[in-house]
């Protein structure tokens, strides 16, 4: 296995103080050394792990106690609500399907931002600001809690119902704590919805504290220090103002799937049941507008049918019934919504 790999597991088992994956790692890393001839040094690491009986020693399973402690979220003042949420994820790339164009750029991404020192060295910054738009369930959140697994670094959720406050100019305050927590170290950080903090100010109608907020939130933006990964995701770019598209180093249009990705989607979410000889192509073109989410609801659908009859093996009937309920709650969608996005 690849050294990067190896400390990556070694890193993640301690932050989530997982005493066995930690102590196998390590063996890993251990044996990788010895198999370079770098024997003195696989000894004394092999020498640090165990004691005499060959197993791990007492003092440092004490020490695999969590060693994080994240300071406590800032809260809205009239509410008491938590502006943020701050979890750490275990996911891979694996976890998400994607296309080729975007992954790529999600993994430039990533490996700028690993190597910020080298990019450093060279009076160069990473692509540190990154905008996610297009429809709902399409992958956006997704990305973003992989991404922060792939930088091992806790996610922030800005909660943006607290954000907004009842007190005039208190959401700018809110706004304000939730940068300046953001400071305190390197995270990655979500802003969901986006929307909603950064409208347009020249929309006709827009009352004067929203021309603040999106001024205040600009002004954060540029004046930020912070080494963090800051993504924005929206499902109504078009709302967003127009001076904001400039804050960021990368803008991403998470799209519905190709043809190609939802056979892939088809094949991963049916993959707990057995479906042998169904032409999964013939039925991804019947829903060319599902979205990521959308495919992963049809085929649990089609799961349920086949539990529910006490059954072990899909059908393609099962799967047309499936597929039919989702293009009937579309239909009523459409009939009934002047959304954008369906």
């Amino acid at each position: 296995m690849a050294r990067g790999e190896i400390l990556r597991k070694l890193f993640r088992s301690f932050s989530h103080n997982e005493r066995e994956a930690f102590y196998a790692a390590a063996t890993e890393l251990i044996e990788e050394e010895r198999s370079k001839n770098h024997l003195l040094l696989a000894r004394d690491l092999e020498k640090a792990l165990r004691n005499g009986n060959g197993q791990i020693s007492k003092d440092l399973v004490s020490n695999l106690a969590p060693w994080y402690q994240f300071p406590e979220p800032p809260k809205d003042k009239e509410t008491g609500l938590p502006l943020l949420e701050v979890k750490r994820f275990d996911l891979t790339w694996d976890h998400i399907i994607l296309s080729e164009t975007i992954f790529n750029t999600l993994n430039e991404v990533a490996l700028e931002n690993r190597k910020q020192d080298v990019l450093a060295a060279y009076g160069l910054k990473p692509k540190n600001k990154l905008l996610f738009c297009g429809p709902p369930g399409c992958g956006k959140t997704q990305t973003a809690k992989i991404l922060s697994s792939a930088l091992a670094l806790p996610l922030v959720y800005v909660n943006l119902t607290a954000v907004f406050s009842s007190y005039l100019g208190e959401t700018a305050t809110n706004l304000q704590k939730i940068f300046t927590y953001v400071e305190q170290d390197e995270w990655v950080v979500l802003f969901d919805e986006f929307d909603a903090i950064a409208r347009d100010r020249n929309t006709p109608n827009e009352h004067g504290e929203v021309k603040r907020l999106v001024n205040s939130l600009l002004q954060l933006i540029d004046a930020t220090t912070s080494q963090s990964l800051f993504i924005a995701a929206t499902n109504h770019e078009s709302l967003l103002d127009s001076a904001i598209w400039r804050r960021f180093d990368e803008v991403i249009l998470f799209e519905p799937p190709t043809l190609e990705l939802r056979v892939a989607l088809l094949k991963r979410y049916l993959a707990a049941i057995r479906h042998s000889g169904i032409d999964l192509t013939l039925f991804a073109a019947k829903i060319e507008n599902a979205t990521g989410a959308d495919v992963e609801r049809i085929c649990a659908d089609a799961i349920k049918i086949v539990i529910l009859r006490g059954d072990d093996k899909l059908t393609a009937d099962d799967l047309e019934v499936a597929i039919g309920r989702y293009l009937q709650r579309q239909r009523i969608i459409c009939n009934s919504t002047d959304f954008p996005y369906r």
